[in-house]
């Protein structure tokens, strides 16, 4: 299993620190590959402890080896092989399960209760998962309004006031126009919620929710070495939809 694997496995159990020690360790796995826990500890700004207990809590004896399984995952990324299919298989299973076992009830309320709730994707993707959910909501007597495109207009901040919510799909949480429309939706009240990929990113800190998808790179195109699972985008929103049916059902029926 690979250490991100591990991560996603052990998820519920990391706290912010631990997702920070993480977030370094995949900037910087040149660094780390060769850094004794003391040197990784020193770069993370945390204690040795801390780096100790965090190997642990995803599942390896010690710090030794974390290293050599890190180091394993470097030598065989390059391997166009059967292994590639093999991976998106277990990651799409593994974040299937990691979602199975997540809390929805406080994003699910915070939907419940926006007086009117938008939807903004950023990339082609995710503003194709953005319409797949508007749709999908529809089902259960939710509008959501799809303010996605090329470029965001600015002059929707005028109609946008505080009860709203806005949903903000970004890949890494960092694309400067994302984040000046969120500094905006603060500032007005609005609500957010965020999906990005796994990682610590300005978005997610300035967001009330986050939801995460994996950033995991599959090496299986000469052509295309570091491609992304856009997959997991929809199954999240699938069962984001179900989840909030569910919650909304019981809510009425109260």
């Amino acid at each position: 299993m690979k250490v991100e694997e591990c991560v996603y496995k052990h998820y519920a159990a990391l706290n912010e620190t631990d997702l920070q020690i993480w977030a370094f360790i995949k900037s910087n796995q040149a660094k780390v590959f060769k850094a004794t826990i003391n040197e990784l500890a020193d770069l993370t700004n945390v204690s040795r402890t801390t780096i100790s207990r965090f190997v642990r809590k995803i599942g390896f004896s010690g710090f030794s080896e974390f290293r050599v399984m890190l180091n394993l995952d470097a030598s065989s990324e390059k391997v166009l092989d059967q292994r590639a299919f093999d991976d998106a298989c277990s990651l799409m299973i593994q974040y299937i399960e990691e979602l199975q076992r997540k809390d929805y009830s406080e994003i699910c309320q915070l939907i419940h209760d926006a007086d009117r709730l938008f939807i903004y994707g950023s990339g082609d993707v995710q503003n194709a998962v953005a319409k797949q959910l508007k749709r999908m909501f529809l089902s259960c007597n939710e509008l959501v309004y799809d303010v996605g495109g090329v470029t965001f207009d600015c002059s929707l901040f005028d109609l946008l006031q505080a009860g709203d919510t806005m949903i903000l799909l970004s890949l890494g949480g960092t694309n400067p126009q994302v984040l000046d429309i969120a500094r905006h939706l603060k500032i007005k009240g609005v609500t957010i919620i965020s999906v990005t990929e796994f990682k610590n990113n300005p978005l997610a800190d300035m967001s009330d929710e986050s939801l995460y998808i994996s950033s995991a790179k599959l090496n299986f195109i000469d052509r295309f070495p570091d491609y992304k699972l856009t997959m997991l985008y929809y199954i999240l929103v699938e069962l984001l939809f179900i989840k909030y049916s569910i919650f909304k059902s019981q809510e009425n029926s109260i």
